[in-house]
């Protein structure tokens, strides 16, 4: 979470592998980013093809939220479109975006690059708010046999 925190404000333009933070970046090219810097190293995939390379590699499990709680860092997955769970607290300055969803009150719980007709750059925002489509949540696993498992 502190890592897709600093890509706050990188303005959105579809870019794929080739996302900066603070410069541009999409959906699947940030999400790559952030989790390369934070230590979770994948190779880049796109929204079409995230689902297939988790199938693959076992490098992200599919995991179910009515019976695992999510975790902060989890990939949420629309088709189409690709967002970091985020389990602001309500003592975090980004926990209220002031949204609503027929009348009641939501608050932030994921980050998301928002596509260039929302003139909105990367940042905190609601899961239901943002979309009401169903989504698939993935959780990063280190496989023992990975050169990167410490």
């Amino acid at each position: 979470m502190n890592v897709a925190a600093t890509w706050e404000g990188t303005p959105y333009r579809m870019v794929g592998a080739a996302s900066e933070k603070s410069v541009l970046g999409d959906c699947s090219g940030s999400t790559n980013k952030i989790y390369v810097e934070a230590g979770f190293p994948y190779p880049y995939q796109t929204t079409a093809s995230f689902a297939a390379f988790a199938r693959t590699t076992n490098r992200f499990r599919k995991i179910d939220p009515a019976k695992q709680k999510l975790q902060a860092g989890d990939v949420l997955l629309w088709d189409g479109h690709m967002a970091i769970y985020a389990p602001f607290t309500p003592d975090s300055p980004k926990y209220d975006g002031n949204l609503y969803k027929r009348g009641q009150k939501k608050y932030n719980n994921m980050y998301t690059a928002f596509n260039g007709r929302t003139h909105h750059p990367y940042g905190p925002y609601n899961i239901e708010v943002f979309r009401s489509d169903p989504y698939t949540v993935y959780r990063y696993y280190i496989l023992p046999s990975a050169d990167d498992c410490k």
